[in-house]
């Protein structure tokens, strides 16, 4: 087998967008929090309002605001995402992802050196635009660059390195929370540090070798501008498996055939995604329960759970432990997941969910205030605490909440969606699923806080297990095992069961 050194090398720059992204997960419950963005009880400084300039200022924000702040990112992705649906296939992947550096810089310069909080919300914006861009690109383009051999292994990684991304948001975000009202932007220094290295990195990475022979093929076959494109993506497969031209050119050959084949010579289309009804309900059913099941309130809100459950001063710091266990647990289901199957990890991912919600439900209806007269709901946040035994519970069942996350819905429908979805819409039909993946993210992160003041956080937690549960139902009778298969057995069978259906 040929060296795949350049293909390991490529995908750690390709996957630093899911770094940065999970980075901003997790420094995030360590921005929108008090004595950082937000005043603490004790501040006798500045104020800040939404116009107000200044650097040594904190903002006073409702729930709202906060859940809106702590969404606009996802807003940003959204949009982006939405351009990539009509424009993905002219870019291509490479671009996309250089795109996508960029705005990571530009997203994280503007919203630390902000002096404003109007700017801080649109660096985060830009920063969210970046995401959209990195993240539609990432499976495509691994999986396109990828020899069979560690082509699912490597499209599952790709949410180990958001995890890690996470993981390092959480651990900066504590380290960084030492400074006082400043220790925010600190953080944000670090991603603009990392987004550089992505975008000098990806420079001196090919194209996708697949992506030109697609755009060959579509062009006619081998002639004029198409020759050209031939010969640079045969030169590009040749640096991904450290090769000669002749000992590629049977993997070339073939896969020049499949494109052919598979796509033909005319461009699809995007509304040609809805042609395959099943695809589209696998894909999007799989990341809209992945949201609406609270995976973006537990990591978001990871710092201000902690604070809530009674954790108060060491918040910042189990929050850390979450993205430990988060990352250990998505590295075993990269290193078993064509053993056990995409269904087998699904049902217990959920189930594992399902129990940590419960668990967390009872364990806020314990919740008290230390000081007196004063209800929960009136309490400060550093003044909540739980009995003994329920705040041990609460660490235990988000543990679990994430590792379950991890082990079914986390790198799994990234997966399948990668798996599931035609060749000739894959684009398209990607920038569907990730349209709705972005959309619910924001619609759960933004509703948070106004839902845990109306439902109480018990009753926010039993409604997540509530859409666990159906989550379950959702994969039992939707969802199909593509261990095993390739994406043309995949295509066969899903674009078949998709046509019986409609007759």
């Amino acid at each position: 087998m040929a060296s795949l050194r350049n293909v390991y090398l490529a995908f750690v720059f390709i996957a630093f967008g899911g770094l940065l992204f999970g980075y901003m997960i997790g420094i995030t419950s360590n921005v929108i929090t008090k004595g950082q963005l937000l005043c603490s009880s004790t501040w006798t400084g500045a104020v800040g309002t939404w116009t107000s300039v200044g650097f040594n200022q904190c903002y006073e924000l409702s729930s709202l605001a906060q859940g809106f702040l702590s969404s606009v990112n996802l807003v940003g992705a959204c949009l982006s995402s939405l351009f990539c649906f009509r424009y993905a296939d002219n870019m291509g992947r490479k671009l996309e992802v250089q795109i996508g550096a960029a705005l990571y810089f530009l997203g994280s310069v503007l919203t630390a050196a902000s002096p404003t909080l109007w700017g801080v919300t649109l660096g985060f914006t830009v920063y969210g635009l970046g995401i959209g861009f990195a993240m539609h690109a990432a499976p495509v383009y691994i999986a396109e660059m990828s020899p069979a051999e560690v082509r699912g292994m490597l499209v599952s990684a790709k949410e180990a390195v958001i995890v890690l991304g996470i993981f390092l948001g959480f651990f900066f975000g504590f380290i960084c929370s030492k400074v006082d009202t400043f220790g925010w932007r600190l953080a944000l220094v670090v991603s603009a540090v990392l987004a550089l290295v992505m975008e000098v990195g990806i420079t001196y990475i090919p194209q996708s070798p697949r992506f030109l022979v697609l755009v060959a093929a579509r062009s006619g076959g081998v002639l004029n501008l198409s020759s050209r494109l031939m010969q640079d993506a045969r030169q590009a497969l040749c640096f991904y498996r450290q090769a000669s031209a002749a000992e590629v050119e049977e993997e070339f050959d073939l896969m020049y055939r499949d494109a052919v084949e598979s796509v033909g010579t005319s461009t699809a289309k995007w509304t040609d995604s809805f042609k395959y009804p099943l695809p589209l309900v696998i894909g999007c059913g799989l990341v809209l329960l992945q949201q609406v099941t609270g995976q973006p309130t537990v990591l978001y809100f990871a710092t201000n759970i902690f604070k809530t459950a009674g954790f108060g001063a060491v918040a910042s710091l189990s929050s850390v432990f979450i993205g430990l266990v988060k990352l250990l647990a998505t590295l075993f289901t990269v290193w078993r997941v064509d053993q056990y199957g995409r269904r087998f990890l699904l049902f217990v991912g959920i189930s594992m969910m399902a129990v940590s919600l419960l668990t967390l439900a009872v364990a806020f209806l314990f919740r008290r205030c230390d000081q007196p007269g004063v209800s929960v709901q009136d309490c400060p946040v550093d003044a909540i605490s739980q009995p003994l035994f329920w705040s041990v519970a609460t660490v235990v069942a988000l543990m679990l909440y994430v590792s379950g996350y991890q082990v079914g819905f986390g790198p799994i429908a990234w997966l399948m969606i990668s798996e599931v979805f035609p060749l000739s819409v894959r684009g398209a039909a990607f920038s569907i699923a990730a349209v709705v993946n972005f959309t619910f993210n924001i619609l759960t992160t933004l509703t948070n806080e106004v839902m845990s003041t109306t439902l109480t956080p018990s009753g926010v937690f039993f409604l997540y297990l509530f859409f666990s549960l159906c989550s379950i139902v959702f994969v039992y009778c939707i969802v199909p095992e593509t261990k095993g298969k390739t994406l043309e057995e995949i295509e066969a069978m899903l674009t078949t069961r998709s046509r019986r259906e409609m007759t």
